[in-house]
């Protein structure tokens, strides 16, 4: 096409194209991004949405299932019987149309292959719970603690380690506003990071607490009062432990006594216990031999190091070592004691996570029958200051006035069993520090409720009467009498020393006090 132009008509050359390819890509780019983003976020929302069971959310890489149940969800198949009669109880309670308030018991209940023993440990806890909810609710039990207000218990799952912490903590800071009526929570699990910062979380929102098994030290706190146990804390063990050694060394001055320890810090159990011992051997005299042995958990090598440290023992060849480490790593040193060219004999006196020595050893019989064998060749001796050992009641109170009896014939009634079973079930001490934690708090409850049973009870006031717990108001637990200095730790709680035998029995030695 030809174009004309008059005189009067300027021409101005049409302008480049305008390069709209990049600016347009750049933007389809970043609308890719930004919706590929959200749906991203979306899915994750989603993920966190999953339910397990109603209020039960999915949580973590491993989707582990998180929050409080009343008994209907169980959490793992193991713990189906006690959850089934958790729920039971907790629906008469609701339907009774007496006043009620709840209690949570809260631990981790995520386990791992190769953790069949850390599952019975925990149903244990469960039953000792469950069992105390009982004498509490119901009168004709005899207890003698009224039945108001009722106790609805709750179980709550912090995640393996404890690593879901938040997620459950903020669960139970709803709980205790709304008409759930939650004025305490129990339990706890191991010692670890994840369990200090649940009990650092509950403390400031004003939750009471009363640790069962826990153990570490640096959870207590006189000048903020709000979390209590009824076992007794690594520095009382560490105490008792060296009072036993003290005494082996007065009645023979040539016994030696050598230190293994764990220097994984993020484990409080194990830093507090070892820290313990030292201070209570300088202050009591008690006789070691060089620089603590070392290994280090939660690395690859540990078997390797557990190999060099056996030769340290069988070099030195000590009488005893005090073993600052938990149970899972007792087997590593008896494993690594039992090769051919070792196996010098040794008594090995540790805390409460002893019981984890058999953590591993059940997944099938033959894998069993070959760490009796190993622990039988490696001439270890194993004892450890057990916090709830069955035959310490007897040893402590006097016959009219053991609590035992009665809880044997409850626990007969609800789980069945001859006495002799009943007492070989409670010897690793799960069952009856879950019951002494739940109980104690009960009898706080029932406390703030007065004699009518018609006070207000809330988390302030169930606080208020737990720091009451003392002297003569001493609560007669299973494990022993329960009476609370001014930092929440049992005020000198007695235990036993009680040998672990490779066949899996537990048999109590002596009574030990710190």
């Amino acid at each position: 096409m030809v174009v004309t132009l008059d005189d009067d008509d300027t021409f101005v050359p049409p302008r480049p194209p305008r390069p709209k390819a990049p600016w347009v890509v750049a933007g389809v780019l970043v609308l890719a991004g930004a919706v590929w983003g959200g749906v991203e976020a979306y899915q994750a929302w989603q993920h966190n949405k999953v339910e397990c069971a109603p209020g039960i959310l999915k949580k973590g890489v491993r989707e582990e299932c998180i929050g409080v149940t009343d008994g209907s969800f169980a959490f793992d198949p193991s713990l189906t019987e006690v959850m089934d009669k958790i729920e039971a109880e907790n629906e008469r309670v609701e339907k009774s149309g007496k006043k009620y308030v709840s209690i949570a018991y809260v631990e981790p209940l995520t386990t791992v292959k190769g953790e069949e023993e850390a599952k019975y440990g925990l149903r244990g806890e469960l039953i000792g719970a469950y069992l105390a909810q009982r004498e509490l609710n119901d009168p004709d039990l005899g207890a003698g603690r009224g039945d108001l207000p009722q106790i609805r218990l709750l179980v709550g799952n912090l995640g393996l380690r404890s690593e879901q912490w938040r997620t459950l903590t903020d669960d139970l800071v709803a709980l205790s506003k709304d008409d759930n009526r939650l004025v305490a929570v129990a339990g706890f699990g191991q010692s670890r990071g994840g369990t200090r910062d649940a009990v650092d979380a509950l403390r400031d929102a004003g939750i009471p607490m009363m640790g069962a098994t826990v153990t570490a030290d640096g959870l207590s706190d006189a000048a903020r009062p709000g979390f209590f146990r009824t076992s007794a804390p690594n520095r009382d063990q560490a105490r008792a432990a060296v009072n036993y050694l003290r005494k082996r060394q007065e009645a023979d001055p040539g016994f030696k006594v050598a230190v293994i320890r764990d220097r994984n810090e993020d484990d409080i159990y194990n830093t507090s216990m070892s820290t313990a011992f030292a201070s209570a051997a300088a202050e009591r005299g008690l006789k070691t031999e060089g620089t603590p042995l070392e290994f280090l958990s939660g690395v690859d090598g540990v078997s390797n190091a557990f190999s060099s440290v056996a030769d340290k023992v069988c070099d030195l060849r000590p009488d005893a070592v005090f073993f600052a480490g938990r149970g899972v790593n007792v087997r590593n040193f008896i494993y690594s004691m039992s090769a051919p060219d070792r196996r010098c004999p040794v008594t090995l006196v540790t805390g409460d996570d002893a019981v984890g020595t058999y953590y591993g050893s059940l997944e099938s019989e033959a894998k069993r029958e070959k760490f009796r064998t190993e622990w039988t060749d490696s001439r270890v001796t194993v004892l450890y200051t057990s916090l709830g050992h069955p035959a310490l009641a007897g040893q402590v109170y006097a016959a009219p006035n053991n609590p035992l009896p009665d809880f044997l014939s409850l626990y007969r009634t609800e789980f069945g069993g001859a006495s002799d079973t009943t007492m070989q079930v409670l010897q690793d001490g799960q069952i009856i520090l879950g019951h002494d934690a739940l109980w104690t708090l009960g009898v706080a409850v029932r406390n703030a409720a007065g004699p009518d049973g018609k006070g207000q009870v809330n988390t302030g006031a169930t606080l208020q009467m737990l720091l009451q717990l003392s002297g003569r108001e001493a609560v007669s637990g299973l494990s022993g009498p329960i009476s609370f200095a001014s930092d929440g730790n049992p005020d000198g709680k007695p235990m036993a020393l009680v040998r672990m035998e490779p066949s899996g029995v537990y048999t109590f030695r002596e009574v030990l006090k710190p």
